[in-house]
C-alpha cells in the first residue's frame, strides 16, 4: 500500500515541496478554466438559441403573412387549430386585423396590441409577451389593409426539450475540454518535473560537500536564471566555511606545537622546586593541565579529521588493546574489565582517535562502576558497533544529549574529569560517520555505544 502511496505521490512531490506546489497551483488554474469554458458555453448556447429562436420566429411571422387572404374565412386559416388557440405547440400565433384586434388566435390583450400598433409595415420587432413566452411582430399591408402577425415560443430557459439538449452539448463538450485539461495538465507536471531535475541534482553536490570534499561547488550550469544568484551565494558561503575549516585545523596544529614545550618546561621546572610540599602540590595540577591540552588536541584532530587519513581498523584488535591499557586502574580501582563479542568486525577509520574515543568511553564508565563490577567493551558486527556497558547510576534521559557538550560533566561528576572526554567520542564518532548513543542497561547503568553506518 505504501508503494502504491509513493507511485502516487510521485508527480506531484512530497507535502511542502516546490513541485507539489507548483503543481496545485497550474490543478487550480486547470480547475478554474474548466469552470469559466463550461460557464461560457452555457451562456454562449443560450444566446445563440435565443438569437436562433428570434429568426425562426420572425420566418413563422412572415410565412403566416404572406399566407392571409382577408376574402376567406378565418383569413384562410383554421382558427380552432393547435397554433391559434393551444399553448402546447412549439409555436403559437395571432393575427390582428385593420382595426388592431385579434382576428385570429387568443393572445388579445391591450398591452400586446399597444405594442404592436406602434410597429411600422414591414418592421419586425420583439414584443413583450407574458407566461414566459417570447414574441416577435410583423406587419404588412393585405390588398390595401394593414395586418400584423403575432409569433410566439416559450423562452429556451423554461423549454424542457431546449434545456435537455443544452445539457447533451454541455457534456458533449465537457468531455473535450477534460480531456484537454488532462493533457495539458500531464504536460504542466512534466515541465515542473523537468524544470526541477536541475534542483535534484543541486542536491546530491550540496550533499557530497563536506570535510571529506571541501572543494566541491554546486553547478548553475542548468539552474533556471532565478535560482543562479542562490547557488552563487551557496558557493561563496561554502568557500567561506573552507577557509575557515583550514584555519580551524592549522590553528590546532599551531597550538598542539606551541604549547607542549611550555608545559614539558613548566613540567620540568616543578620537578627542580627544593620544597617537596610545594612540589607534590604543583604535579597535580600540572599533570591535570596536560591532560586537559592533549583532550583539546585530541578534540581538535577530530573535529579536523579527513578521510584521506583512514584505513582498515579491527574493532575487537581494538577494543583489547584500549582494555589492556586501562586494566591495571581498573584492577587497582576493584573493578573488572572484560572484551566481549566479535572478533571480525572492521571499519575504515583513524586508528589513533578511535582508540582515542573507546578509552574516553571505558575511563568514564570505570569513573563510574561501583567497586566489584564489571565494565565490559562489546564488539558488534553488521553493522560494526562498539559498546561499553557499566553499573554505574546511569544517565538520566534529560542529559543525554547535553554530556555530549564540552565541558559538561553532568548532574553526579566523578574524578577529576575536564568534561571534554564524551565531546572528543561524539566528534570521533561524527567524523567517522557514525552515531552516539546512550541508553539505560537492563539491571542497572549504562550502555554507550559507538555505531558505524
Amino acid at each position: 500500500m505504501r508503494h502504491v502511496l509513493a507511485i502516487l505521490k510521485a508527480p506531484v512531490g512530497a507535502a511542502g515541496s516546490l513541485q507539489r506546489k507548483l503543481t496545485v497551483n497550474i490543478l487550480a488554474a486547470l480547475l478554474l478554466t474548466i469552470l469559466m469554458s463550461v460557464t461560457v458555453l452555457i451562456f454562449e448556447f443560450f444566446e445563440h438559441l435565443e438569437e436562433n429562436q428570434e429568426e425562426a420566429l420572425y420566418g413563422e411571422a412572415k410565412e403566416i403573412l404572406v399566407q392571409i387572404d382577408p376574402d376567406l374565412p378565418g383569413l384562410g386559416f383554421d382558427p380552432q387549430a393547435l397554433r391559434f388557440r393551444g399553448v402546447e405547440g412549439a409555436y403559437r400565433y395571432t393575427i390582428f386585423g385593420p382595426a388592431g384586434h385579434a382576428v385570429v388566435g387568443g393572445e388579445d390583450m391591450a398591452t400586446l396590441r399597444a405594442q404592436i400598433a406602434q410597429l411600422a409595415l414591414g418592421q419586425a420587432a420583439e414584443i413583450a409577451v407574458p407566461n414566459a413566452r417570447r414574441g416577435v411582430a410583423l406587419c404588412g399591408l393585405i390588398k390595401a389593409e394593414r395586418y400584423c402577425v403575432l409569433a410566439s415560443a416559450y423562452l429556451p430557459s423554461t423549454d424542457r426539450p431546449v434545456l435537455d439538449t443544452m445539457w447533451h452539448e454541455v457534456q458533449e463538450q465537457t468531455q473535450w475540454i477534460l480531456l484537454g485539461s488532462l493533457i495539458v495538465f500531464a504536460a504542466a507536471v512534466g515541465a515542473v518535473r523537468l524544470s526541477l531535475s536541475s534542483l535534484d541534482k543541486v542536491r546530491r553536490e550540496a550533499l557530497e560537500i563536506g570535510p571529506d570534499a571541501p572543494d566541491g561547488r554546486l553547478s548553475a550550469d542548468d539552474l533556471p536564471a532565478e535560482l543562479v544568484p542562490l547557488a552563487q551565494a551557496v558557493n561563496t558561503a561554502f568557500a567561506r566555511l573552507q577557509q575557515g575549516y583550514k584555519a580551524q585545523r592549522a590553528f590546532a596544529a599551531n597550538v598542539a606545537h606551541e604549547v607542549r614545550t611550555p608545559l614539558a618546561v613548566l613540567h620540568s621546572s616543578v620537578d627542580t622546586i627544593h620544597d617537596a610540599a610545594l612540589r607534590e602540590s604543583l604535579k597535580p595540577d600540572v599533570t591535570r593541565l596536560e591532560a586537559i591540552f592533549e583532550q583539546l588536541v585530541d578534540l581538535a584532530r577530530a573535529d579536523a579529521l579527513m578521510p584521506e587519513a583512514f584505513s582498515k581498523v579491527e574493532l575487537c584488535k581494538l577494543a583489547r588493546q584500549v582494555s589492556g591499557a586501562r586494566a591495571m586502574a581498573a584492577l587497582k580501582a576493584g573493578k573488572m574489565l572484560a572484551v566481549t563479542g566479535a572478533d571480525t568486525a572492521t571499519v575504515a577509520g583513524h586508528e589513533g582517535l578511535l582508540a582515542i574515543a573507546l578509552d574516553n568511553l571505558v575511563r568514564n564508565a570505570l569513573a563510574h562502576a561501583p567497586a566489584g563490577s564489571e565494565v565490559e567493551i562489546d564488539v558488534r558486527d553488521n553493522p560494526p558497533v562498539l559498546r561499553v556497558q557499566d553499573r554505574g547510576p546511569g544517565v538520566a534521559a534529560e542529559d543525554r544529549d547535553a554530556i555530549f557538550e564540552p565541558f559538561h560533566r553532568g548532574r553526579r561528576p566523578s574524578g577529576d574529569g575536564s568534561g571534554i572526554g564524551l565531546a572528543i567520542v561524539r566528534a570521533v564518532a561524527a567524523a567517522h560517520g557514525a552515531d552516539v548513543q546512550v541508553e539505560d542497561r537492563p539491571g542497572g547503568g549504562s550502555v554507550f555505544s559507538i555505531a558505524f553506518r
